[in-house]
């Protein structure tokens, strides 16, 4: 199931790519209709294909389980409902987050919130899985990796995810006009922008498991646990940091070297 979600939003990638070539329009805020959409599934593909690779590796009874069914359908819809509805939002020339202007808007919005937590939920509880699944085929170090990596990510994209939220939207201080964003990213140069701690909260579910392969070629095996608990520790101390400037309306210039074009 988790294979069918990535390869269900590779493909949306694909047709939402030939309508970002057709289609010029632009939302309110400068950016192009069809650029949320395009993030959106490109992550979500990231997303279930990561965890499509860690369920692979869980011991047969878990893996063919009716939990991990439940739990596999569970994300498919989220993804679908969340997709979907930024989708139609972006063909309607409508913004689909935070865009509370009719009570249909409001109600879906919610929703979408819902979605999310399902979506980063189930790496959460995945995480959790490998972490009882004594027959789960890796090394220790990957094990420990891929433990690390799910649990850890959704706790931070949770806490980060639930800011922005409270915070009305992802901007603190300055609002950046269309040409105060980063390129591709739209993350503010002007000020506080705490999407940006939320993209490294949720991409710790792959930094952490790539980290494991790496230390595990590269480094002794003497070393390969406190190596990996070490570049645990930077990244989240990295994610915080970042998410502690944005707070403060700071922009985050470590990812960026002078204002670009959105």
């Amino acid at each position: 199931m988790f294979q069918v979600t990535a390869v269900v939003m590779l493909g949306a990638f694909g047709l939402t790519v030939i309508l970002h070539a057709l289609d010029p329009r632009l939302l309110a805020d400068g950016n192009p209709v069809w650029a949320k959409p395009l993030k959106f599934q490109l992550a979500l593909a990231l997303h279930a294909g990561t965890l499509a690779l860690v369920v692979a590796r869980m011991a047969k009874p878990l893996r063919d389980g009716r939990l991990m069914s439940y739990v596999a359908s569970a994300f498919l819809a989220a993804c679908v409902v969340e997709m979907g509805y930024i989708t139609l939002q972006a063909a309607m020339g409508l913004p689909s987050h935070f865009n509370t202007s009719t009570p249909l808007n409001a109600a879906m919005f919610s929703v979408m919130a819902f979605c999310a937590v399902i979506i980063i939920g189930t790496a959460g509880l995945i995480g959790v899985i490998v972490w009882w699944d004594t027959e789960f085929r890796a090394t220790g170090l990957m094990r420990l990796a891929i433990v690390a990596g799910l649990i850890g990510g959704t706790v931070l994209t949770l806490v980060t995810a639930f800011s922005i939220g409270a915070n009305g939207g992802p901007f603190v201080g300055v609002d950046p006009g269309p040409t105060e964003k980063m390129f591709l990213s739209g993350w503010s140069t002007v000020g506080g922008d705490l999407r940006i701690s939320h993209f490294l909260a949720t991409h710790m579910i792959q930094a952490v498991p790539a980290a494991g392969l790496v230390i595990g070629v590269i480094a002794p095996v003497s070393t390969h646990r406190r190596l990996l608990l070490v570049f645990v520790a930077l990244w989240t101390l990295l994610t915080i940091l970042v998410f502690q400037d944005a707070s403060h309306g700071q922009p985050a210039e470590f990812f960026y070297t002078g204002t670009t074009q959105a």
